[in-house]
């Protein structure tokens, strides 16, 4: 092995992704866990995709560019690429195996998707989510049901605080053809909003024949009934479209109790190129960046079926580190699961106490034995570090297999009794 590879052996990992240490892989299950649970209770039903696609499925209807893929070859030649987004591989999962089903589909998922980003302190390239797909409903209901889920999800995560931003995708278009911007300056004004760079957004749209509008639509604050009564006279026929649809989720999220969790934003833009209708961001205090993203995406299904047939669809993903980051910013920090019992065998008595152990487990408890002796003071240590619950002494004339097993009751971290 050379001297570089020598050292990179001895390096953390690659730029762009990290370890996870016991408290925080237990964290990232319970968060997940609890999301799939929530997600299963509105009707979605949870499926698996591969962790790598063909470049050209992981990039379909501008859901990632190639170069930022992390790509690579299989034996036939052919490109792969390391899934960069979730709502792709599902669409494709749903146009294809699916396809039979009836409508709609209501469809869960997590795990990580692989994006290459600006290096930059922090800057993750293994992302983990957990989210939802809904498959072949239109109109503001399904829209509305999801932006309703993506609420409950982050109170379901623990977050507090939170707020879910709406905007539609056509109305923006609309009002730069309005403003009559021309591409290279719709691209950037895009770009801008979408990193939510203020500054950059006002230069560029002040060089606008309709500068005042644009400068409106980003300043603008208000309910969807607002809304259309500022910008409804606009001849643009993607802007009454979009706000009718806008109108129409709002009215329903005062049936879903998620109201006062959400606001209109016009300005707003996902980096995705495969949305076409009502997205939405979850932002949370403490993290400057979204925790939670979706939207409508209804020509995205076309690129997978085999009749070129579209289907409406709509979904959102939580980025679960940044919800792990706001947990612990709002005094949630990682914690890992208490011991509930170290058996403390005496010699000769291995067997009972790994007898007895197996019968606790069985009862749902997690317990270790105690493998090599220690001293008071090292069982004391470990004791404290594993916040154990119970320690118990299995003397050699301890009853072993068939010991009937009782549930400890739970005792606070640090607190220990010791039979």
């Amino acid at each position: 092995m050379t001297g570089d590879g020598q050292v990179r052996l001895r390096q953390q990992v690659p730029e762009g992704v990290r370890d996870r240490l016991p408290g925080e892989g237990y964290r990232l299950r319970e968060v997940t866990d609890r999301l799939l649970e929530l997600f299963r209770r509105w009707g979605y039903r949870e499926v698996v995709t591969p962790a790598f696609e063909f470049l050209e499925a992981a990039v379909a209807g501008e859901a990632s560019r190639p170069e930022d893929c992390y790509r690579f070859f299989d034996r036939r030649g052919r490109t792969l690429a390391l899934r960069p987004d979730m709502t792709a591989a599902v669409a494709r999962l749903a146009a294809t195996r699916l396809a039979g089903e009836p409508l709609p589909l209501r469809l869960s998922y997590w795990g990580p998707v692989f994006r290459r980003r600006e290096e930059r302190a922090g800057a993750l390239h293994e992302i983990w989510q957990a989210g939802v797909e809904q498959v072949g409903l239109a109109g503001g209901s399904a829209d509305a049901e999801l932006v309703a889920l993506a609420c409950e999800a982050l109170a379901e995560a623990g977050l507090e605080g939170f707020q879910v931003s709406v905007g539609h995708v056509a109305f923006l278009e609309g009002v730069l053809e309005e403003a009559g911007v021309t591409p290279a300056q719709g691209a950037a004004i895009r770009e801008a909003l979408a990193a939510r760079d203020l500054v950059a957004f006002e230069a560029v749209a002040r060089e606008a024949p309709g500068a005042e509008l644009l400068l409106a639509v980003a300043e603008f604050r208000g309910s969807a009934q607002e809304a259309a009564a500022r910008f409804g006279h606009l001849a643009n026929p993607r802007i009454a479209r979009a706000l009718g649809e806008l109108q129409a989720v709002f009215a329903l999220l005062e049936a879903y109790g998620v109201a006062e969790r959400v606001s209109l934003d016009l300005a707003l833009v996902r980096s995705f190129g495969y949305y076409t209708g009502v997205v939405f961001e979850g932002y949370a205090p403490g993290v400057g960046a979204p925790v939670l993203g979706g939207g409508r995406y209804d020509g995205l299904l076309a690129a997978f079926a085999g009749d070129g047939r579209p289907l409406p669809a709509v979904g959102f993903a939580v980025d679960l580190d940044r919800v792990l980051t706001a947990l612990g910013r709002q005094g949630q920090p990682p914690a890992e699961p208490a011991l509930d019992l170290l058996l403390v065998p005496e010699p000769g008595a291995e067997g009972q106490a790994l007898a007895q152990a197996r019968e606790f487990r069985r009862a749902g408890l997690a317990v270790e034995v105690e493998l090599e002796r220690r001293t008071p003071e090292e069982r004391a240590a470990y004791v404290k570090a594993r916040q154990v619950r119970e320690v118990r002494t299995v003397a050699a004339d301890s009853r072993g297999c068939g010991q009937p097993a009782r549930r400890i009751p739970p005792r606070p971290p640090g607190v220990v009794s010791i039979h």
